[in-house]
């Protein structure tokens, strides 16, 4: 059983923990940006915005949905950072926030990248095919494996 020593401050930098927790959603707001610039002449004056089990059913502006998803991204950047500056902590909680940081960027980033670089080439966003049944477990692969990476540099970092 793990004991309940905190991990503190001295142990890993502040800037360390911000950028262990937000580096993985800039990451991924980044990644949005640089799918936008390279598709963005071949999008329709509508993407996507929204899959249901019955295929796409939300519908918007290009730029604004970009806008939106680096927005939320960068949202979540500062939660994530936040969470894994706070002092009372053990290595576990720590480890366990750093792997949903990094698990839940990299599948969600997957998952919202890869949906708006399908609307590319699309006169008309409804023809969308995004296959949920395939994208799902890549994205829930994707989320575990970055999960096992977060986790895996703070244990690397509580080792030292």
């Amino acid at each position: 059983m793990e004991t309940r020593t905190d991990y503190t401050q001295s142990e890993t930098s502040s800037l360390s923990r911000i950028a262990l927790g937000a580096g993985p959603w800039i990451a991924a707001a980044v990644a949005q940006v640089i799918v936008y610039a390279a598709v963005r002449d071949r999008l329709p004056s509508e993407v996507v915005s929204h899959i249901g089990t019955s295929g796409p059913d939300g519908f918007m502006e290009p730029f604004r949905l970009v806008a939106i998803t680096v927005g939320v991204f960068l949202a979540e950047a500062a939660l994530f950072g936040y969470l894994l500056v706070r002092r009372r902590q053990t290595v576990g909680q720590y480890r366990l926030v750093a792997a949903l940081a990094w698990g839940v960027a990299a599948g969600e980033g997957y998952l919202l990248i890869a949906s708006f670089a399908a609307n590319a080439g699309l006169s008309d966003p409804r023809d969308l095919d995004f296959p949920m049944a395939v994208h799902l477990p890549i994205t829930v692969a994707i989320g575990l494996v970055a999960g096992a990476v977060g986790a895996a540099l703070v244990w690397k970092s509580a080792r030292r």
